[in-house]
């Protein structure tokens, strides 16, 4: 149960704290004192979103913490399977910044949102004036009945199988789009592997047959300039090689004279061992060039390919073309291997889906046996509510395909009077009749799913009179099983309350502020007065007050 709540620095809220009972809390207050504002606190306590607007002072933090006794619930395995600290005294805290950036807590330990969420499900159940109209929704409807189904766990297992059902599904058809797409490309790709697998291409080095063919096709004007080199290197006529051995020999006479003589002559010495060098190698280069029309055509035309072939692919290089050739055996190799894949997929995924058959029909059938007990245990509570030509039907029927509820389609049907027909509840109910059905669900559901924490923001709307006071009944035997607390504007709901708040609001020369105070004794009495009559309450009115108290 909720043991303590504190709020700060939140919308027209200052600071409130505030101490909660087990059974029926009743919290009261004009239109616009800001009841609604507490249940928002409610909300961002369980992971709603947080935004800075809501911050009453913007240059503090907004804190909104609370603490739940958890002794009568188990709990300790979703704290586990979640990585949270558990503490029967759990203490849940939510933290605003004036930038609009939150944290979150559970028992001082830092929490994503998601899991503050999941655990929020586990402690409070907040029916807003919104979820009357949710009455209508399928996802509601199904929630309701497999509530009843008792199908927590088995709703979460088909969850779990549902999700890697939808993953294998996308998967595969992702694999087959690609299929059709490589179809539709793979003869291009085989033309263009072909292509390049009639030549050799790790066997050609471009470069260097470019030098080669360039050598060739000027073979004569190089072997012209090789003969011409040799001739004046060391050839008969006077060559440089016969003119630096004169003048080694002529400094050879004069070395004993002049040291640096016989230094001269040895670089020169040096230079004539070079260039006899040279004329050597000139002359082997000069053997070894021949011109050879046919290396020149098989070069050209072995080059006239590769240029081709590097103009189509746009590419400079033959490491480009063998890239490219690898990429396509790639890409053609895929194929086989996607057909694989898509034979793997369909076998997992006919695996995956007689799993969730299986699944959807427990569900099914459960849904199909807790329908009728379940508009059975409802319709007791329409007498009470002044319902008593009412009917509702819970109609299961099969889908063609899964959902994210099974294999199933719901429908909620109902009829307010006698002889009428039933139809969708949503096209018949009226507000009031919707408010009382909601209650009797709750009421109903009670029983089944048990929560720490059920909070009822006027579930009573467009209910008055004698109706009103036996949804103070129901409220208050639904409050043996939980704690509940109901924000309502009938005083027979409020008198049925074991504790009452009440919300105001307050003005100052400079400030507007709501707050919050517990009722009791003449003070409850009081209020119950006004809510009956105004704040110029009779006598009588009190009297009523004190009867409804009673």
């Amino acid at each position: 149960m909720l043991k303590h709540l504190s709020v700060s620095n939140y919308a027209l809220i200052d600071k409130v704290n505030l101490d909660f009972e087990s059974g029926l809390t009743a919290i009261t207050g004009e239109t616009g004192s800001g009841k609604s504002i507490l249940l928002g606190a409610f909300g961002l306590l369980l992971g709603e979103r947080a935004d800075s607007k809501s911050i009453r002072d913007t240059q503090q933090k907004c804190v909104i913490e609370a603490t739940f006794d958890l002794s009568n619930f188990d709990l300790s395995s979703f704290f586990e399977e979640h990585d949270l600290d558990y503490d029967i005294q759990t203490t849940i805290r939510r933290e605003i910044a004036p930038g609009g950036k939150s944290r979150s807590f559970v028992n001082d330990t830092p929490v994503q949102l998601q899991a503050l969420k999941a655990l929020g499900e586990q402690l409070v159940d907040i029916h807003s004036q919104h979820e009357n109209s949710l009455l209508g929704e399928r996802a509601f409807q199904f929630h309701v009945t497999d509530a009843f189904a008792r199908h927590h766990e088995l709703m979460k297992h088909y969850k779990l199988q549902f999700a890697k059902y939808k993953q294998l599904h996308a998967e595969l058809n992702e694999c087959l789009s690609n299929e059709q797409r490589m179809r539709e490309e793979l003869d291009f790709f085989q033309f263009q592997l072909t292509e390049l697998e009639k030549i050799n291409l790790e066997s050609i080095h471009q470069a260097s047959l470019e030098q080669e063919l360039e050598t060739l096709n000027n073979a004569e004007a190089i072997k012209g300039a090789l003969n011409q080199t040799s001739e004046l290197i060391e050839g008969d006529r006077q060559s440089i090689l016969s003119a630096l051995q004169m003048a080694r020999q002529s400094l050879g006479k004069v070395a004993a004279f002049n040291p640096q003589t016989e230094e001269l002559s040895n670089r020169i010495e040096s230079c004539y061992i070079e260039l006899k060098e040279i004329a050597r190698e000139a002359a082997l280069l000069d053997n070894g060039i021949h011109y050879d029309q046919a290396r020149i055509d098989r070069i050209q035309e072995t080059l006239n390919v590769v240029y081709q072939l590097e103009q189509k692919h746009r590419v400079q290089s033959i490491e480009e073309l063998v890239e490219l050739r690898n990429q396509l055996t790639e890409k053609i190799g895929g194929h086989a291997n996607l057909d694989d894949r898509i034979a793997a997929l369909r076998k997992n995924l006919q695996k995956e889906t007689e799993i969730l058959l299986d699944l959807a029909a427990q569900l099914t059938n459960g849904r199909k046996k807790a329908a009728e007990q379940a508009a059975k245990e409802v319709k007791k509570y329409f007498s009470l509510l002044q319902l008593d030509h009412a009917e509702l039907v819970i109609e299961i029927s099969p889908s063609e395909d899964f959902n994210a509820f099974g294999k199933n389609e719901i429908r909620f049907l109902f009829q307010a009077n006698k002889g009428g027909q039933l139809l969708p509840i949503r096209q018949v109910a009226s507000g009031g009749e919707i408010s009382r059905v909601m209650l009797a669900i709750k009421a109903s559901i009670s029983h089944y799913r048990q929560l720490p924490v059920l909070i009822l923001d006027e579930i009573d709307q467009g209910v008055s009179g004698e109706a009103g006071m036996k949804m103070g009944e129901i409220l208050k035997d639904i409050s043996q099983t939980m704690q509940v607390l109901t924000i309502t504007h009938l005083p027979q709901i409020a008198g049925k309350a074991k504790q009452h708040l009440k919300v105001y609001k307050e003005s100052t020369k400079k400030d507007t502020f709501t707050g919050v105070r517990v009722l009791e004794g003449e003070d409850r009495i009081n209020e119950l007065a006004e809510m009956l009559s105004g704040k110029s309450y009779s006598q009588a009115a009190l009297a009523n007050a004190r009867d409804l108290l009673s």
